[in-house]
């Protein structure tokens, strides 16, 4: 392959890969609507970790069999606890950007529905592959340039 042709394959490559990791960074801090939909075995003990901006809502209910549940906020203060429920349904609107906790404690013998929504952002794991998209990119560019100055 000419080094011309290897120059401009590198640096479209490596300039797709820049913008995709950008447009992904940008992507991630949006909060998006996510299911909370799923079941607690007996004995088992379920948490959800939706990251929230300030004014985002979540709404969770809660049904079947006796549980404790728990709401902490983003400094891990206690919101709300409630004690060996059979139903519950909570609302909740975020009044500060973090992460939040809920926590629910099948006590009863039969298994728990939940059913649900939250706006939650990407965790740091989705910021960390953006990033190496984004060097992953800058080094494939840098290649091309090296390419073609030899």
């Amino acid at each position: 392959m000419s080094r011309e042709k290897t120059f401009f394959i590198l640096i479209i490559s490596g300039t797709v890969f820049v913008i995709i990791g950008t447009l992904s960074i940008y992507d991630s801090n949006i909060p998006r609507a996510a299911s909370l939909d799923g079941s607690v075995k007996t004995n088992a003990t379920d948490i959800l970790t939706p990251i929230m901006n300030p004014g985002s809502k979540a709404n969770i209910a809660i049904n079947g069999s006796r549980f404790d549940f728990a709401v902490y906020g983003t400094d891990k203060e206690l919101i709300l606890s409630v004690k060996n429920m059979t139903y519950f349904n909570y609302d909740l609107v975020a009044n500060k950007s973090g992460e939040f906790r809920f926590e629910i404690k099948n006590i009863g013998t039969s298994s728990l529905n939940i059913i649900g929504s939250a706006e939650t952002k990407a965790s740091s794991v989705a910021l960390g592959a953006a990033m190496m998209l984004i060097i992953t990119g800058i080094i494939v560019a840098g290649l091309g340039i090296k390419s073609k100055i030899r």
